[in-house]
């Protein structure tokens, strides 16, 4: 059974609303019965005011490791994190670890 390991806080961005973040995520996902093992993904979580000012100066968006929401909640967060990690499982850890880079990047997809 996959959980969540670690949830680290690298970066945070608050405009002058509070509907205008971009937050940057660690999270270390591994075998809940192997103790300190676990793959580093990360994410951003962006509101779409942020969002759009980010396309509006030229960028291109890719979807990829983006959580998009207008409403900073820390518990939904982790509820969507836990969901996506349980979606995630497979009894062959690379197997896991392919469907988590689906939502996140992963240290090993370079």
């Amino acid at each position: 059974m996959l959980v969540i390991k670690t949830l680290t806080r690298i970066y945070e961005d608050w405009g002058d609303d509070i509907d205008d973040f971009y937050i940057t995520d660690h999270i270390d996902i591994g075998p809940k019965e192997i103790n300190g093992a676990s793959d580093l993904f990360s994410f951003e979580l962006v509101s779409p005011k942020r969002l759009e000012r980010m396309a509006d100066q030229g960028g291109i968006i890719i979807g990829r490791g983006h959580m998009i929401t207008s409403d900073f909640n820390e518990n939904k967060l982790e509820e969507t994190l836990s969901r996506i990690v349980n979606k995630c499982a497979d009894d062959d850890i690379s197997k896991a670890n392919n469907n988590l880079s689906k939502y996140f990047r992963w240290e090993m997809d370079e």
